[in-house]
């Protein structure tokens, strides 16, 4: 695969390469299983702000190197013999905001779960859009093992309250035939094919009308949380965003003319 390093300051423990109009997220820290520090949860926030300004990106996918995809906030940061004031508040709220930068792209955001996905990495996971698992990966809501509230928001949306309240109370991991069962992975595939599966999937979201994807994905995520009439009215607002843009125009054209329509070349 050949890559061009995007326009963002890469760093030890995260970088940032680009495969045309892909950017790749790739978590580089094998070593602590990609254990998340405050640093790369920022340093991630503001990959996200740059992914938005650049028009060329249509899709983003975000991975681990080695056994984890993400093991979760690094705890040395948070020791409590360590004499320093941890920085669980600030983690958090860089954390949400990561979470919620995520959601509110326009643009489709793919992780490629390659193993262990627990704590914030499961909720990294969670907060993409598609999530295409390695038949090596786990997950656990794993909070409660360390005394902290769960996942609660992300996790229920996915698999429901009871289910969301079972994983959350017993911190137990699952393997990636019961992610798919739930619904937490909308595909396993073998480990040696998961970027290979992850990309071209990707390629195909890329060649698609960005901005019919981008309305798509608000008015999914605005429906999932409101009653049908006000779901609709942000399923018509995002449709007639659409119909006043020139992908529609290209969409109707190649149909009569009865050829694949190009919305990229536009």
């Amino acid at each position: 695969m050949s890559t061009d390093q995007m326009p963002a300051k890469p760093s030890g423990d995260v970088s940032f390469t680009r495969d045309g109009p892909i950017a790749i997220l790739t978590l580089t820290r094998p070593q602590k299983l990609n254990a998340l520090t405050l640093a790369m949860h920022k340093e991630i926030f503001a990959a996200l702000g740059a992914l938005r300004r650049e028009p060329a990106i249509k899709v983003l996918v975000i991975t681990g190197t080695g056994r984890a995809f993400c093991a979760g906030d690094d705890m040395h940061e948070s020791d409590p013999r360590s004499g320093v004031i941890p920085p669980e508040a600030e983690t958090e709220i860089a954390w949400h905001n990561m979470i919620r930068d995520m959601r509110t792209c326009p643009k489709p955001v793919i992780a490629a779960v390659n193993g262990l996905a627990c704590g914030a990495g499961g909720g990294l996971m969670l907060g993409a859009d598609i999530r295409i698992a390695s038949d090596q990966a786990r997950f656990a809501d794993i909070f409660i093992r360390r005394g902290i509230a769960g996942g609660a928001y992300l996790l229920t949306q996915v698999v429901g309250t009871a289910k969301a309240l079972e994983l959350i109370f017993t911190g137990d991991f699952i393997d990636a035939a019961e992610g798919y069962r739930l619904g937490i992975f909308n595909r396993v595939v073998p480990a040696e094919r998961l970027m290979d599966e992850t990309m071209g999937f990707a390629r195909r979201l890329a060649e698609g009308p960005s901005q019919a994807i981008g309305y798509s994905k608000l008015a999914v995520y605005q429906a999932a949380t409101l009653a049908m009439n006000e779901g609709l009215r942000a399923e018509e607002f995002a449709k007639l965003c659409c119909l006043r843009g020139a992908e529609v125009k290209e969409g109707i054209m190649s149909f009569n003319d009865k050829r694949r329509a190009e919305f990229t070349a536009r």
